[in-house]
């Protein structure tokens, strides 16, 4: 019995120590846990906190890297836009300097059109004429139109074009298409589909509106066109036609110009096929007296055996290097019968044998003392006097073509030294005439071909004599390497 007892009373201790320390426990995690959730309850408040602030300093970030794009891309334009402007300017002023340096009208106007393409996608340009506006020049067409395929097209004036409207008004048109009902087509000859932005600048001069510069955006948008651009170089080729017309002396100044060159008419040439002109009713402006310029000392040359000029190769050797496309004219009168090889510009002083130019004489005026019609070998040429030595031996029958030809070729030759001082100059120094007056010399050398007699060609070439003595100074090698027969020539 007390056994049991002893065993009752150490199980109720036992019991009582558990339950106090489980309870201890207990209340210690209850404890824990509260400080537990209070620590999550601050942190979770701090990261709400600091998230708050990141994002306001991400938003201020993001608007100051806005902001400083926009000021960039600002910055940018305009740099762009002062390079552009300052491209642009180099541009004209290159361009203006390219047309004012062209001696004919044909080059001025070939330089406008070269020159405006750079400022437009497509250019064309036309000439006024019997009320109609007829192509001429284009750049920057599709396939295969070109110049040829231009010149066939011709719309009247009185239709409803832009190119009308420029010629009527004198002003620069530009716009869409859609503003006049013909306009469709000009766009069909240029083989294609309206453009965005079209626009049509009439050439004055004198007044008087007598060709158009078409321009067109063709598949850009209107910035593509530089309108301002393309009315200066308009505006400053007008100008330069216009100086050019001024410069030239009258018809019967020419007229008079042409009788002196020679003691006896030469046979015709066929008549080539007269250039269009810009302005047929455009009266020629008061000529000037020209003032016979200062003689030059020219080497006349020796009397020579034959066979020391070697005649270079045929004539069919010597051809341009680009097709001459007719060239129109300022002026409305024709050219002089005389055929000079410019059309558009006058013929100069004629030469007399010792190279020196003479003032064309006057209508009622009468030469101290003709020319001999032939003269026996070994004697020389004085004013007046007779014919000088020819460098090979001819029959008395065609000592006269003989004579006739040289001074054709002294006249061509004299015309080319006359019109181009500083290219003759550059190549004297360079050596190399011809690369320089290619186009030139080609031309002379045609015409004196076309003109002198078959007997005369095939015994000596007065034209190369000529080039050799007066162009070159009498240093065949002046005129290059490039010059046909330059290497039999040597």
């Amino acid at each position: 019995m007390a056994s049991d007892d002893l065993e009752q009373s150490l199980r109720a201790e036992v019991e009582n120590y558990i339950q106090g320390r489980v309870s201890a426990l207990h209340n210690e995690i209850e404890h824990l846990h509260s400080q537990v959730n209070e620590a999550l309850t601050r942190l979770t408040e701090r990261l709400w906190s600091e998230t708050q602030t990141d994002a306001s300093v991400a938003v201020a970030i993001a608007e100051h890297l806005r902001a400083a794009h926009e000021k960039g891309t600002e910055q940018a334009a305009e740099a762009s836009a002062r390079t552009r402007a300052s491209s642009n300017m180099a541009l004209i002023k290159a361009a203006v300097e390219d047309i004012d340096n062209q001696r004919t009208q044909a080059d001025i106007l070939n330089a406008l059109v070269n020159r405006a393409a750079a400022f437009a996608p497509r250019v064309a340009f036309f000439v006024i004429r019997n009320e109609r506006a007829t192509g001429w020049r284009a750049r920057g067409l599709e396939g295969s139109i070109g110049d040829d395929r231009v010149r066939e097209i011709s719309l009247p004036l009185e239709a409803d074009t832009l190119l009308g409207e420029a010629v009527r008004t004198r002003s620069t048109w530009s716009g869409t298409p859609g503003a006049h009902a013909d306009d469709h087509t000009l766009f069909t000859s240029l083989g294609s589909e309206p453009p965005q932005h079209i626009m049509a600048i009439p050439l004055l001069a004198r007044g008087k509106a007598v060709a158009v510069l078409y321009a067109d955006s063709a598949a850009l948008d209107a910035e593509s066109l530089n309108l301002e651009a393309l009315e200066t170089l308009v505006r400053v080729t007008g100008m330069a036609v216009e100086l050019l017309a001024t410069k030239r002396p009258s018809p019967d100044a020419a007229s008079r110009a042409a009788e002196a060159s020679a003691a006896r008419p030469m046979p015709t040439p066929p008549p080539e096929t007269p250039a269009p002109q810009i302005a047929e009713e455009v009266p020629p402006a008061p000529p000037e007296e020209p003032e016979p310029p200062a003689p030059e000392p020219v080497h006349e040359p020796t009397p020579l055996p034959t066979g020391v000029w070697p005649a270079p190769p045929a004539v069919e050797s010597i051809s341009p290097t680009e097709e001459e496309s007719p060239a129109p004219t300022v002026e409305a009168a024709e050219a002089p019968a005389a055929d000079y090889g410019r059309p558009e510009e006058t013929p100069p002083p004629a030469a007399t044998e010792t190279g020196a130019p003479v003032e064309a004489a006057d209508a009622g005026s009468q030469p101290s003392a003709p020319p001999a019609a032939s003269a026996p070998l070994g004697t020389s040429r004085r004013y007046g006097g007779a014919e000088a030595e020819l460098p090979v031996e001819v029959t008395e029958e065609d000592r006269r073509y003989h004579n006739d030809a040289r001074r054709f070729a002294r006249l061509l030759v004299s015309e080319i030294k006359l019109y181009n001082e500083q290219k003759v100059k550059e190549g004297r120094a360079q050596s190399d005439l011809y690369d320089r007056l290619r186009e030139e010399i080609d031309r002379s050398r045609q015409m004196y071909d076309k003109r002198v007699a078959p007997q005369v060609a095939s015994r000596y070439d007065y034209f190369y004599h000529e080039l050799v003595n007066t162009l070159a100074e009498g240093d065949a090698g002046k005129l290059g390497q490039n010059y046909p027969g330059a290497a039999s020539s040597a």
